[in-house]
């Protein structure tokens, strides 16, 4: 009796040996080929780190041409920085939300675009900038929440909020939604102001 237990535990060690030899080289190969879960993942990992709302004056620029300026008005500007994992992103769509409040009327009006950008090398701290125009804003209200959403492969891949939310509010919002004055930094005239800093939207 004795001998035959000696013989099945020998059997159940061998075989745990062989199932364990087994899996660390079918995981090896994974990692050479880069087949993993994890690795697979982050070739599409697009994450928005920040989402600001400031106002910037016009910029003022030296001309030879004698004309009279007027007083520089304020943009609304929405900057979102954010990390890409992989070597190259073919091309990423970002789609804007930004919601006003008039002071007089007290209405609300949300202002929608969106904008693709392609060929963004990996790295931390990339950079968009859309705006709204002075008159836009003069009319309208001033900025009182912003979002902004990215897709990539038409997959929703990152978002984010000012002031910080972790919902989308803008899929539930029920005011006034508007297109067509949500203007990427490279249709203003900042465009021309350290424009390497920033990624810049794909031609049509």
């Amino acid at each position: 009796m004795n001998g035959k237990l000696i013989r099945n535990a020998a059997i159940i060690i061998i075989c745990s040996l062989f199932f364990i030899t087994l899996t660390c080289d079918v995981l090896a190969q994974a990692r050479r080929s880069g087949t993993t879960s994890a690795r697979s993942s982050s070739r599409k990992g697009v994450t928005v780190r920040k989402l600001e709302v400031t106002k910037s004056k016009s910029p003022n620029f030296s001309s030879s041409i004698n004309e009279t300026t007027t007083t520089p008005g304020d943009w609304t500007k929405v900057l979102v920085r954010f990390d890409t994992e992989a070597d190259w992103t073919d091309q990423v769509e970002m789609k804007f939300f930004i919601v006003v409040k008039n002071a007089k009327s007290s209405a609300l009006t949300m202002f929608t675009g969106s904008y693709v950008y392609s060929d963004i090398p990996k790295g931390r701290g990339h950079q968009v900038a859309v705006f709204l125009r002075p008159r836009t804003t003069e009319r309208y209200g001033v900025a009182k929440q912003a979002g902004v959403e990215v897709s990539y492969k038409g997959e929703v891949v990152s978002a984010g909020s000012f002031p910080e939310s972790t919902k989308p509010w803008w899929r539930t919002a029920t005011v006034r939604s508007v297109e067509g004055y949500v203007l990427d930094r490279s249709q203003t005239p900042f465009a021309i102001i350290a424009g390497d800093n920033y990624e810049r939207p794909k031609g049509k």
